[in-house]
């Protein structure tokens, strides 16, 4: 089969090797779908250095089961499914797990004493049985890889205020910051604000369902936008998703009304700088929002599909490319390049 290996920033190596065998417990998937996810671009930029090289990754992915494991029940080689990620596996045993919280596990991804990922980014892969879910009919491969963002979404809303009939602003316009604003709406946002650098982008997220008013930073500031459309009140909830390099945190807590919440889905690779006396004088609550595990004793993987399933997500307008594994160079160019290309999720399908 053929795999991507990553050798640190743009340095990537497709290679043939072996069709791995599952284990007991485990599901050997063929991969149709890989989204190229903000969080791997890191390294690809030089701004989160490994020393494990080299790597694989892609953990947004969905495919078609291959082979069982020993003691594996309820599937069926040729069901279509989509995949929890490898890198949220839990050990089990710790209080956080206990508690559904195997998201923030401290020995996540901690698997047969090696730490693994997904490996979307190749045209087999093996995951344990539990992270594997079984697709509707109706829910297509690149539908089923942006789950793993839509459950982001979810969790994030699960762990803010109830926001039905509450304004919020997102700050960004790429995948995360779009299947949220879907998810906002779905659970009752009155108004979703999306703050974005690329027209283009933002007139997606309007057309799509994601956001209600859109506002390029570069024509209007963003906290006078959402003030106006707020009454001068500000979001009850702001989201921030753009992490990276960029200093956002200050400007979320500036659009945020008094007593509101600044929610943190962005991975920044540099420190932050926020004026601690004004969000101590508005209690305004600064919280981050890890991935997903489970809410409530239900998978917050499985709620994503589910409101996917429901009809109140619209995927296609957030899968703008498609590269077969030959091009994940240029996956990855193309999405780090997003104001050139237009980019805003890129699927890597490894068997085109």
């Amino acid at each position: 089969m053929k795999t991507a290996y990553f050798y640190g920033g743009k340095d990537i190596r497709v290679v043939e090797e072996e069709i791995p065998t599952p284990g007991p417990g485990e599901v050997l998937f063929k991969v149709m779908s890989a989204g190229v996810c903000g969080s791997d671009l890191h390294n690809y930029r030089g701004h989160r250095v490994r020393e494990d090289v080299p790597w694989q990754q892609g953990h947004e992915l969905s495919g078609v089961i291959a082979g069982l494991g020993e003691g594996v029940s309820g599937f069926e080689i040729g069901q279509r499914v989509g995949i929890e990620a490898e890198h949220l596996i839990g050990c089990g045993s710790c209080r956080w797990c206990q508690d559904g919280q195997y998201h923030i596990c401290p020995d996540r991804g901690v698997r047969h004493g090696v730490r693994q990922s997904s490996h979307g980014y190749s045209q087999y892969d093996v995951c344990i049985a539990e992270n594997v879910t079984v697709l509707p009919d109706d829910v297509s491969f690149d539908a089923a890889a942006l789950v793993d963002c839509y459950a982001c979404g979810v969790h994030a809303i699960n762990r803010v205020p109830d926001i039905a009939g509450q304004d919020i602003a997102i700050i960004g316009a790429g995948a995360i910051a779009l299947t949220l604003g879907q998810v906002a709406k779905a659970s009752g946002a009155a108004k979703v604000i999306l703050i974005g650098t690329r027209q283009q982008s933002v007139d997606v997220a309007v057309a799509a369902g994601s956001a209600d008013v859109g506002v390029v930073s570069s024509s209007a500031d963003p906290v006078e936008a959402v003030m106006d459309v707020t009454g001068g009140d500000g979001a009850a909830v702001t989201f921030e998703t753009v992490g990276g390099q960029s200093q956002l945190i200050q400007q979320a807590v500036e659009m945020t009304r008094r007593g509101g919440v600044v929610s943190v889905l962005g991975l920044f690779t540099k420190p932050q700088t926020v004026d601690p006396v004004l969000a101590m004088e508005r209690e305004i609550s600064i919280q981050w929002s890890n991935s997903f595990s489970s809410w409530n004793s239900e998978r917050e993987f499985s709620t994503a599909l589910d409101l996917l399933v429901a009809g109140h997500l619209n995927v296609d307008p957030i899968v703008t490319h498609h590269f077969g594994i030959d091009e994940i160079d240029r996956a990855f160019a193309v999405t780090d390049d997003k104001r050139s290309s237009g980019a805003i999720r890129v699927i890597v399908q490894p068997w085109t």
